[in-house]
């Protein structure tokens, strides 16, 4: 079963998305700061990370820049979920590592990219639509 860190602070969405993603076979992790995210990725060292943008402690953003310093998990797949998509976050992309959702998430439209990443180039996304690398 892959394991799925979802850093989030949003209580329902924690609990929506931590629902469905078990439903979909995921062993999901939570983190509702930046600071446990990092943490909890470095001990469980995940599959896929999903990550808000906006957490508290430390951003979503700079939890992905300290993780890529981590040998361990300088290629994770990363999906960022933000309802702010800013230039910060833009530089945030590495091509077929990462991708960017808006909120709110569709939980189907997660799920498929969940299972889809690893093997996908893909550079972001926004709602359904992926924009692959050529």
């Amino acid at each position: 079963m892959a394991s799925v860190l979802l850093a989030e602070d949003n209580p329902d969405t924690v609990d929506f998305l931590s629902r469905r993603l078990s439903e979909a076979g995921f062993d999901v992790l939570v983190a509702r700061n930046g600071a446990d995210a990092f943490a909890l990725a470095l001990r469980e060292k995940p599959d896929a990370i999903v990550i808000d943008v906006n957490l508290p402690r430390v951003a979503g953003d700079e939890v992905i820049r300290r993780l890529r310093a981590e040998a361990a998990l300088g290629v994770t797949p990363v999906i960022f979920v933000t309802a702010d998509y800013t230039t910060r976050v833009a530089q945030s992309l590495v091509p077929g590592q990462v991708l960017c959702m808006e909120k709110a998430i569709r939980a189907r439209a997660l799920i498929e990219n969940l299972q889809g990443l690893p093997a996908r180039k893909v550079l972001q996304a926004s709602k359904d639509r992926l924009v692959y690398l050529v």
